[in-house]
């Protein structure tokens, strides 16, 4: 396996990280605001006649949240094993010192 430069990774990995990061802060403030004005909405009116197309959207959210959820849990498992396995494997050396 060839070494990764820390550029290309920083490149092609951290940097989008990051802008991921960014893009969903602003998605949490959109949905702040959005649910302030939902509670506005509340008080003011007895039946929500776009309640339907409401539910349909936040079903979707939900369900891409989930996909995020598990693409994130992939990427922590992509990168974390490597210094877990390094861990168990001194652990285990030093297991077999001590027999």
């Amino acid at each position: 396996m060839t070494e990764v430069s820390s550029t290309n990774l920083e490149l092609a990995i951290v940097l989008p990280l990051g802008v991921v990061v960014n893009q969903l802060m602003r998605i949490e403030a959109h949905l702040r605001l959005l649910n302030m004005k939902t509670l506005d909405y509340a008080k003011e009116c007895s039946q929500a006649p776009f309640a339907a197309p409401i539910a349909a959207n936040l079903e979707q959210i939900h369900d891409t949240l989930d996909l995020i959820r598990g693409l994130v849990a992939d990427i922590e498992a992509d990168v974390r094993p490597r210094s877990a396995d390094a861990a168990r494997s001194s652990r285990n050396l030093h297991s077999d010192w001590d027999d």
